[in-house]
């Protein structure tokens, strides 16, 4: 029979073990989830800025009183 004091210590480091591989399962697969979702192209804040310029353009270039 194992000493209490061993048999807590390798209980511990049982759980430690388990608790270690779930994080990289889980790890894995949000890295799989991720490497899988479609790649969206990221606009840049200029880009905005000068559609929203050209818009406010041609809301001041139409004729005036309808």
């Amino acid at each position: 029979m194992l000493h209490p004091d061993l048999t807590r210590a390798l209980a511990a480091a049982h759980i430690e073990d388990l608790h270690r591989a779930a994080a990289r399962r889980h790890t894995i697969s949000l890295a799989r989830r991720v490497a899988h979702e479609p790649h969206v192209a990221a606009t840049p804040i200029a880009i905005l800025r000068s559609a929203s310029t050209r818009l406010r353009g041609r809301v001041r270039a139409g004729p005036i009183g309808g």
